[in-house]
């Protein structure tokens, strides 16, 4: 599985353009010690049923493909948590769909643990259609604030 997931997600150039090889070799070495054989079994997660779900548009998540319990959402999360710089994701999220830099880092130093967990949850877990998750509105209020906090530029 470990392999799967590594080939899979490293040959996955917009997870690239975000996430570093390191980040996701931690992933891909950690993700499925949340499970043991039998429950991957009871799951029917085996690399060509991963395989599937990689390849079907928005549902990269373990949640939206597998019937994962709450318990092991949580310690997906976790694991990502350890292994992937979100912070940096958001940063870099950001600034691909046009933030300067300065501001993206601004909007990521903002958003609190639990709304990184939920963009997490919302890459990892279960899609739910916003860009961020649950940390949308969170998300938000950061550029907002970090938008009237940017020292103006006057025109003379």
């Amino acid at each position: 599985m470990t392999d799967t997931f590594a080939e899979l997600v490293l040959g996955d150039e917009l997870v690239t353009a975000f996430i570093s090889r390191q980040e996701i070799m931690c992933l891909a070495e950690e993700a499925f010690s949340v499970f043991t054989d039998e429950r991957l079994d009871e799951l029917g997660l085996n690399p060509e049923s991963f395989t599937e779900a990689y390849q079907q548009p928005g549902l990269f998540v373990f949640g939206s493909w597998f019937d994962i319990s709450d318990r092991e959402a949580f310690d997906l999360e976790n694991l990502s948590l350890g292994c992937v710089d979100w912070r940096n994701f958001v940063v870099n999220v950001l600034v691909a769909e046009g933030e300067p830099v300065d501001r993206a880092r601004c909007i990521a130093s903002q958003i609190s643990v639990e709304g990184l967990r939920d963009v997490v949850r919302d890459a990892m877990v279960i899609d739910t259609g916003e860009g961020f998750g649950e940390a949308q509105d969170e998300v938000a209020s950061a550029l907002v604030a970090c938008y009237l906090n940017e020292p103006s530029t006057s025109v003379s």
